[in-house]
């Protein structure tokens, strides 16, 4: 009795010739060899299916026009540095909001398989390779997968029907096929999780997706002219207004950090010497000092301090003026000293200063005749039994001080560099919050 040939586990490669269409005729060049599940006739739209002989069966008999898609079938690119092949083209579309997307099927005899996704909608573009195993889910408000050490957030889901396919593909594809997907994001990375339902369960493919220029495509598949031109904020488009507001912000600590260490080294060449003090002067007269000021032929900055005391409740004045010996323009200022206190609604409460200082910038070295005129309040004197403002009498000032400073540190140049170091990645920042804006209103969960 002669024994039954063994049952093969695996069918024989497909023969790399061309073979015709049994609905058409028209010639099918097999290029995934024992992978392949189905095959759709580029020019008919009829599916078939490889036999155990390398043989195609029909399953399924279209006539269907021949759609142009941005990429052509067959078409070869050179990508992540191997050589691929588009083996299968599948147009996508989700209904609502209406969304459609080419997938183009790559293929490579060492590598396997890629899927290089264009968008119709805003032209662009996405390379993807499936993954093994599920990522981790996160706990949290915001739905969030976790891969790799990488976080992703919940961009959307939908239903996306196949609306057109040609050339071969290692799983089970024809015209309206739906699966729902679930896309996460990560920018310039993705993971996008395909539910298909069938007789045998429920199928999971994760796939891990990554942003592509446009041009990075086109110069890969030597494509003429230029690719379809790119509108809005990608899915997975990178966000280089935030990436350079992170190295901004960096850059922008440096530099504060040297501009401290500049401030503190300048400051302190600063010599803050002394040109005139005089304490306990009274109210009721004129002070007239000639002054020496600087080095002639150069300017420096001069510090004008204004004390008086006792100072309660009350205020004092005074008006100072420079005026060159041997010049004609005076240099004046005005000077008020003000301390208030008292309780109101059972707080207590104070404002205002005993000491004002004010800072002339570039006064020109040489000798000055240095004028002031005080002024105090007076009210003491009208008030004898001291009730004064909120049960606190006011009084008035008996005398002042007043001191002059060359060669300063303005306060202000040190801080006037901060805002324009500050800008730049603040600038940054806030353009990169728009464009996270922009992208998310594409989304489920639109910020």
């Amino acid at each position: 009795m002669t024994e039954a040939a063994p049952q093969r586990l695996f069918r024989d490669e497909a023969r790399t010739e061309a073979v015709q269409c049994l609905a058409c005729g028209g010639p099918i060049a097999l290029r995934g060899f024992g992978a392949i599940q189905r095959v759709v006739c580029p020019a008919c739209g009829s599916v078939l299916q490889p036999e155990d002989s390398g043989a195609l069966a029909l399953l399924h008999r279209a006539a269907r026009a021949h759609q142009p898609s941005v990429l052509p079938l067959h078409a070869r690119g050179r990508l992540e540095g191997a050589t691929w092949e588009i083996v299968g083209i599948a147009w996508r579309r989700i209904l609502h909001p209406r969304w459609d997307w080419q997938e183009f099927l790559l293929y490579n005899p060492y590598r396997g398989y890629r899927y290089l996704a264009h968008s119709v909608e805003d032209g662009h573009w996405s390379l993807g390779q499936v993954i093994p195993g599920a990522p981790k889910v996160v706990d949290g408000k915001h739905h969030a997968i976790e891969h790799r050490g990488r976080r992703y957030r919940h961009f959307s889901g939908a239903d996306a029907h196949v609306t057109y396919a040609e050339g071969e593909f290692p799983w089970q594809v024809q015209v309206g096929d739906v699966a729902h997907i679930d896309d996460f994001v990560a920018p310039p990375h993705g993971i996008s999780i395909e539910e298909v339902s069938g007789r045998d369960g429920v199928e999971l493919t994760r796939t891990a997706m990554r942003h592509l220029d446009a041009d990075e495509v086109w110069r890969a598949f030597e494509r003429p002219d230029k690719p379809p031109r790119q509108k809005g904020v990608g899915m997975l488009a990178p966000n280089r207004w935030a990436e350079q507001s992170r190295s901004l912000w960096l850059s922008c600590l440096g530099l504060m950090i040297a501009w401290y260490f500049a401030v503190q080294y300048v400051a302190g060449r600063c010599s803050e010497r002394e040109v005139f003090l005089a304490t306990d002067l009274r109210f009721d007269s004129v002070l007239s000092q000639e002054v020496t000021i600087g080095e002639p032929g150069a300017s420096t900055t001069v510090e004008v301090s204004f004390t008086a005391f006792p100072l309660d409740n009350s205020w004092a004045f005074a008006e100072v003026v420079l005026i060159p010996v041997d010049g004609e323009d005076a240099i004046g200022l005005g000077l008020e000293a003000s301390s208030y206190h008292g309780f109101e609604d059972g707080e207590s409460w104070s404002e205002g200063d005993r000491q004002v200082d004010r800072i002339l910038g570039r006064v020109a070295g040489g000798r000055y005749l240095l004028q002031v005129t005080p002024e105090r309040d007076t009210s003491s004197l009208d008030d004898p039994l001291g009730l004064g403002l909120s049960g606190f009498g006011p009084r008035s000032p008996d005398t002042y001080s007043l001191r002059l400073r060359e060669d300063v540190w303005l306060t202000r140049y040190a801080a006037l560099p901060v805002p324009v170091i500050l800008g730049f990645p603040l600038f940054a920042w806030l353009l990169g919050r728009r464009r996270e804006r922009k992208r998310w209103q594409n989304s489920d969960h639109p910020k």
